[in-house]
């Protein structure tokens, strides 16, 4: 079928990355052939017939039409298994952004547990491994999936127009899809709509409620400062470090650097922390200094990198003189690793420098890049 949608393309791409499951393979294959045979038997006039049917049913979203039209593909004896399987997942694919009714739920649902017939078979870690050429169910499992994913998100859409804290117990309470949608409706909400959700969801948070990752979408998303602040302490690691990784510091302005100098706190999210900080480490003292007296710590590594990331003449110049001075090894390990990694000239005729000097440690000289040592 060649008419279905953009959408329903996309799905596909999920759907294969999931169709080899356990429980799928688990299903002994009846009837295992190969690419050219499954091609051999897709065509033909029926085929073609109840492929247009498809694409015209999908087109004009006729939910009582496709409900009796995936049960037609299901028995219509005029089929072969191959192209049953392939008009049933293409026709499902094209269902993931059609609003269902209880029959199209019901038709959907009864496709869950489809037993593939016809199999591939591919060569994994030298062995012969079998994979459904069309995986009806895990089509189906898609679909609903998606659905759950639409109602959620247009709930919690309603949700933040009117208020209603509401939503956040509806996240606690779904399905990983249901809350997939209803931070999608977060994420797409102003900091006007999300006013009256922030300081509940960090005072949930800080409680211990899982609401991290509506937290997270909810934090980027109003620039609402205390509520990220309370997700970096108090979120699992994971939702913490997105926090970071994806905080922009343009739309939080001058209380940017602070928040991330907060986060530099937390071991979890230091590194993440100090390489959202290079950006402000040419023009803002206080970030400049972070980092620098990071060099000798646990995360020095990362501070190095910050620095090289937004090294100007002053940083460089600054970073030599970590190196040149009988400090800490360790920082002055990192400050080389950062002139290193600042790939400037400036940098390289301060590593040469170093190099010849004769009272420079030997185990540093020799993470000197060679072609500056001669």
């Amino acid at each position: 079928m060649t008419r279905l949608s953009n959408t329903a393309a996309a799905g596909l791409g999920i759907v294969l990355a999931c169709c080899v499951s356990a429980a799928t393979v688990a299903a002994a294959p009846s009837h295992v052939t190969t690419t050219g045979k499954v091609a051999e038997s897709i065509g033909g006039a029926r085929y073609e017939q109840l492929a247009a049917k498809s694409a015209s049913l999908l087109e004009g979203k006729n939910m009582g039409g496709l409900t009796a039209h995936l049960q037609q593909l299901k028995t219509d004896p005029g089929l072969s298994e191959p192209a049953r399987e392939k008009l049933l997942r293409e026709t499902l694919l094209g269902l993931a952004t059609i609003g269902p009714t209880p029959p199209l739920r019901a038709a959907v649902g009864s496709l869950t547990g489809y037993q593939v017939r016809t199999w591939l078979v591919m060569e994994e870690h030298g062995h012969p491994q079998p994979y459904p050429a069309y995986d009806v169910a895990a089509a189906a499992r898609f679909v609903e999936r998606r659905w759950q994913e639409t109602a959620a998100r247009e709930m919690a859409a309603t949700a933040l127009d009117q208020g209603d804290l509401a939503a956040i117990d509806a996240y606690l309470g779904g399905t990983e899809a249901a809350r997939r949608g209803i931070e999608e409706a977060f994420s797409a909400a102003g900091p006007a709509r999300l006013a009256a959700f922030s300081g509940e969801l960090a005072d949930r948070l800080a409680s211990g409620q899982p609401v991290a990752g509506l937290a997270v979408t909810a934090a980027l998303a109003s620039g609402d400062a205390r509520l990220w602040q309370t997700v970096v302490r108090d979120a699992p690691p994971e939702a913490a470090t997105r926090a970071v990784v994806e905080f922009d510091p343009s739309a939080w302005g001058s209380q940017a650097t602070a928040l991330l100098a907060g986060a530099t706190l937390r071991e979890e999210t230091a590194s993440a922390a100090m390489l959202r900080l290079a950006p402000f480490a040419g023009s803002e003292p206080a970030a400049r200094r972070l980092l620098f007296d990071a060099l000798g710590g646990p995360r020095g590594a990362s501070a190095a990198a910050a620095l090289a990331r937004s090294a100007d003449a002053g940083i460089i110049d600054q970073l030599a003189a970590v190196l040149d001075q009988a400090g800490d090894p360790l920082a002055r390990r990192r400050a080389l690793l950062a002139l290193r990694l600042a790939r400037d000239g400036r940098a390289d005729d301060h590593l040469a420098a170093f190099a010849r000097r004769p009272d420079a440690p030997a185990e540093l000289v020799a993470e000197v890049p060679s072609w500056l040592r001669d």
